[in-house]
């Protein structure tokens, strides 16, 4: 499907900047805007519907026409503003997402339609999504229905198929390093679609062994961060697979990592094993087929490992979560629920 954006305007030269900081090929693949398409959009940035690490993000419409049916409709955008003069980073950042998203074709990764750069700000455009985050569904109790134990691995799997996709997909590997709830966005459908590259490091060419890259700094989010990267800031696709085991301990107890640990300096092994009972979500209780469970509960303990060469790769993890969800349906289909955990 082409879409071409109509509800802003695509400039031909960039008034706002005197140096174009994008190689043309960029502005073929997206769009850039004015900062009034921008302003138009967002109704002057009147609804904030997240807030970030460099400024907030806007809810926004936009007029697209569908080519390949020439059939016009209205599209809602959220839109992320970020402020660079205050820090280079931001500028970085800003400018690895634009060009990384303009690289990925996978339907569990967040889309670009455009960006703008006007003066000291930045803008991104994406696709909005109706569900929020993950970590909205999970953790806002009362503002959410809980989701179910098959939609929960359904979403998991998603997201393993996006990072699987970043790691081995590409001519070179990209590690995401920051993979948590909420950067895992869930459209209309409750897809997944995994969000936020600004911190993402880009490897060497894709090899059958991947070398480490050493990060320039260490960053991340804490309770995430796989220990060799605090430890000795070197970064590979296994750090991404630890944040991943991190994710998928959340989604069965529905709390953030920081809650499901009882003492600050609990181990994971520690947490694993009294997970049994009493931290998983009430909400999925007489749900959880036996067999998947120990299938699900395996996985985490393997992304977990505290040495990077003993947890799987993500293909690994993806295939382990379709086992697991598989047999979940087969308990389901011959009516075990009484085993049920």
């Amino acid at each position: 499907m082409i879409l071409k954006c109509l509800g802003f305007r695509r400039s031909k030269k960039n008034s706002s900047s005197t140096k174009r900081p994008y190689p043309t090929v960029i502005e073929e693949l997206s769009h850039p805007f004015s900062l009034e398409d921008i302003r138009k959009s967002t109704n002057n940035f009147d609804e904030v519907i997240g807030v970030g690490g460099y400024g907030k993000v806007y809810q926004g419409k936009a007029r697209l026409l569908q080519l390949d049916h020439v059939a016009t409709t209205t599209a809602l955008v959220a839109v992320k503003r970020i402020n660079v003069s205050y820090n280079t980073y931001a500028l970085r950042e800003f400018q690895k997402e634009v060009e990384l998203l303009c690289q990925f074709r996978h339907p569990n990764l967040v889309s670009l339609i455009g960006f703008c750069i006007h003066k000291d700000e930045r803008f991104i455009v994406y696709p909005y999504m109706s569900n929020g985050s993950l970590a909205d569904c999970l953790f806002k109790r009362d503002q959410r229905e809980p989701l179910s134990w098959k939609k929960r691995l359904e979403i998991c799997i998603g997201v393993a198929r996006a990072v699987h996709y970043l790691h081995t997909g590409l001519k070179r590997i990209i590690i995401h390093r920051d993979i948590k709830p909420s950067n895992i966005l869930l459209d209309e459908n409750m897809v997944p679609k995994l969000y936020d590259f600004g911190i993402s490091l880009q490897g060497s060419l894709f090899s059958a062994k991947p070398q480490p890259i050493e990060g320039k700094r260490v960053v991340g989010t804490l309770g995430y961060m796989a220990p060799e990267n605090i430890r000795d800031g070197i970064l590979t696709d296994k750090c991404d697979v630890y944040s991943f085991g991190i994710v998928l301990l959340e989604v069965i107890c529905a709390n953030p990592i920081y809650t499901i640990k009882k003492e600050m300096h609990e181990t994971n092994e520690e947490i694993l094993i009294r997970l049994q009972a009493e931290d998983i979500d009430p909400a999925l209780a007489g749900n959880i087929a036996p067999v998947c469970y120990e299938v699900y509960i395996d996985i985490i303990r393997r992304c977990l490992k505290l040495e990077a060469n003993e947890r799987p790769t993500m293909g690994e993890v993806e295939m382990l979560l379709e086992h697991a969800l598989t047999l979940q349906q087969e308990a389901e289909a011959t009516d075990t629920s009484d085993d049920y955990l």
